[in-house]
């Protein structure tokens, strides 16, 4: 049962992207008129993105706010990730339920044996354990939603920040002489604006 629910909250999710993605294409159907007026002044402001935007777009479907931000590589990895949290709470919360059952089960009389374990503080034990990662993997998943809709706020405020390569720090072997004439090898740190 839980594989078709991870089946269809995977194609319900490529769907969406796909839906959201696919107009941020630019398409054209003719070719532009070369003869005509001149050419519109090139801009040299950088386009602005708003961190208020991103984040409210990945609040409301994750992935969204990295689409804005043109950093569409990491809406596979933000859906895989969920995808792996998800499986690991479903894989044990189905475990929890199945200890709780055979847990009620063993104390009402119903049963002996479950699994190999026949005393009631086995049971209870692997039904707390199920239990606690089921719950963890819901705070990871919260954790996870939080970590998305940070990262596109950040991409939003550091949209237009330069690296180019005219800004860099290099490091770089160098040899250094002493003053009793050896040479001992160093590092030599070097900063370009």
């Amino acid at each position: 049962m839980w594989k078709t629910d991870l089946k269809r909250w995977i194609g319900v999710a490529g769907i969406t992207i796909l839906i959201f993605i696919a107009p941020q294409k630019d398409s054209y159907s003719q070719e532009s008129d070369t003869t005509a007026t001149q050419e519109a002044p090139v801009d040299t402001l950088a386009r602005e993105q708003s961190p208020r935007k991103a984040a409210l777009l990945s609040a409301t479907l994750p992935g969204m706010g990295q689409i804005y931000n043109n950093k569409i590589w990491k809406v596979p990895i933000i859906y895989i990730g969920a995808g792996v949290i998800y499986y690991a709470y479903d894989f044990n919360a189905t475990h929890y339920d199945e200890y709780k059952t055979a847990f009620t089960r063993f104390v009402n009389g119903d049963i002996q044996e479950y699994n190999g374990i026949t005393s009631k503080k086995g049971l209870k034990r692997a039904k707390d354990y199920y239990r606690r990662y089921r719950d963890m993997n819901l705070l990871i998943m919260a954790g996870w939603y939080l970590v998305q809709i940070i990262d596109a706020t950040v991409d939003a405020y550091m949209f237009n920040f330069d690296v180019s390569e005219d800004i860099a720090l290099r490091f770089q072997p160098t040899p250094v002489h002493s003053k009793n004439y050896y040479v001992v090898p160093g590092i030599k740190c070097s900063i370009n604006f």
